[in-house]
């Protein structure tokens, strides 16, 4: 299956539409690659688009540490983070896909915006997110050349294509994300 970016723009559209305080949206795979993202109208970024790339690699490698003890403890919700220039939010859509958010540091209900409005917001798009755990399907996926740069999220038509390009052009690089 496809990745239906529209459909991704769409929902990090609704994703902001859900505070004033939501200063940036996006969705990112279990890789942390970026696949869409959406800031507030007039916003500047605290950071480029690089840094917030690198952000989300590690948010999501993170992500991944925490739930070595979900049998015991119980799925997690969300991992909150309050800085002294904003709030982010990583949200688990799935296995495969992430929400990951930032907020106004000012926001004081941070917590009823995550679980009144944008998890509500999520269980109603499950759609959008194609859950490819099963290997045949994403076996079928590669067969239909959507092989992609762990980094860039460039698109190849073979694994050994995109392995090449991201050894060539990412090898030096830090992981990278946007705020």
């Amino acid at each position: 299956m496809a990745i239906d970016y529209q459909s991704l723009e769409a929902f990090s559209e609704q994703v902001l539409a859900t505070g004033r305080s939501v200063r940036w949206a996006a969705v990112v795979n279990d890789n942390g690659v970026i696949l869409s993202y959406r800031q507030r109208q007039g916003l500047s970024l605290l950071l480029t688009h690089e840094e917030n790339e690198e952000y989300a690699v590690s948010a999501i490698s993170r992500h991944k540490t925490r739930t070595k003890f979900e049998s015991k403890i119980g799925r997690l919700r969300y991992a909150f983070g309050r800085y002294d220039g904003l709030i982010r939010a990583t949200i688990p859509i799935n296995h495969q896909h992430y929400l990951l958010i930032t907020l106004d540091k000012e926001e004081t209900n941070f917590d009823s915006i995550i679980m009144e409005r944008i998890m509500p917001l999520i269980e109603n798009n499950m759609h959008r997110f194609a859950d490819l755990s099963d290997k045949k399907k994403a076996r079928a996926e590669y067969e239909l050349g959507t092989f992609r740069c762990t980094t860039c999220a460039k698109e190849f038509l073979t694994k050994e294509d995109a392995n090449n390009h991201h050894n060539q052009e990412h090898s030096k690089d830090s992981v990278h994300v946007s705020e």
